[in-house]
């Protein structure tokens, strides 16, 4: 059962640089992301910075559906993850091994493809190879 918590804030943080504006709209804390780079700065200097980054995604999550709460996570408005009480993981979430994350990668790789379109031709063919050694690997077991 969850408890009746609301937030409501709007804050803005500068993480080495990088502006993270946060919405709390009731039962839902809106993090939107300037750039790609500002969440992996956010995420460097937060509690998932730890090697037990899994164990601590999970007890985020646990916490956030207790409490009826939802974080989603917007790279400039659009909406790239969601987690806590309106999270439905799916399938790109439990590949990446990301405990109650729901996970959706496609606009933020629309834009880089649009901005860089070599490069991420380059690192999709990497990670294709990447994915079909690993599958070969793990049926050779």
């Amino acid at each position: 059962m969850a408890l009746p918590l609301e937030v409501l804030a709007d804050l803005q943080l500068v993480v080495d640089g990088e502006d993270i504006d946060i919405r709390g709209t009731g039962d839902r804390i809106v993090v939107d992301l300037s750039s790609l780079r500002a969440g992996r700065r956010l995420l460097a200097s937060g509690p998932f910075a730890s090697g037990q980054r899994a164990r601590t995604t999970g007890r985020i999550h646990e916490a956030l559906d207790i409490s009826g709460l939802t974080v989603e996570v917007r790279l400039r408005g659009d909406p790239v993850a969601r987690l806590g009480a309106e999270a439905q993981p799916g399938t790109v979430g439990r590949l990446l091994n990301l405990n109650g994350i729901e996970v959706h990668p496609v606009r933020p790789l629309q834009a880089v493809l649009r901005r860089r379109p070599v490069l991420t031709t380059t690192v999709a063919i990497g990670l294709l190879v990447g994915l079909g050694w690993w599958l070969f690997r793990r049926g050779d077991t």
